[in-house]
């Protein structure tokens, strides 16, 4: 879903437009093309944004045109609304007292890296008691333990199932 071309569904927020630009959700953006507006009105401004793409937003000029803007500092990846969010509830549970965008960026990639590995380690533990094999040949999630039939109590149901 592409925010310009879908107007109506994205989620909306109003904002102010300081000096040192958009603060939204504790992210930092910088619309270019309203540097003229800045810190000239005390009205908040409507900002659209993608929930799945937070490294820009789309805002209303006074005027009633849309622009874009992104973050402030365009070296910074782009991460979804719920890891900025959870970021930036981990940071405040942490104490931190500054907390800016580059430091719910790299704690929101930092807790995807985390994911990311857990997730690769389960996949590699689930495909690797896949392809384990009993002596026989077996699949081990298919083999039955059938050391009970050596027992010399049951011989006549061993020799009937071994053939």
């Amino acid at each position: 879903m592409e925010c310009v071309s879908g107007w109506r569904s994205c989620p909306n927020r109003s904002a102010h437009c300081g000096q040192t630009g958009i603060h939204l959700l504790g992210l930092r953006y910088w619309p270019p093309k309203l540097s003229t507006d800045v810190g000239r009105s005390n009205r908040r401004l409507l900002v659209k944004y993608d929930p799945r793409h937070m490294a820009r937003i789309f805002v209303r000029r006074p005027s009633g045109n849309f622009v874009e803007a992104r973050y402030a500092d365009l070296t910074l990846p782009s991460v979804t609304l719920h890891e900025a969010v959870a970021a930036r509830r981990a940071l405040l549970a942490k104490g931190r007292q500054e907390i800016n965008t580059r430091a719910i960026v790299g704690t929101a990639i930092a807790q995807r890296e985390l994911v990311d590995a857990a997730t690769r380690k389960t996949a590699a533990v689930r495909r690797g008691g896949r392809k384990a094999q009993n002596e026989r040949g077996w699949p081990l999630s298919l083999s039955l333990d059938c050391s009970f039939l050596d027992e010399p109590a049951v011989p006549a149901l061993a020799k009937h199932l071994r053939g």
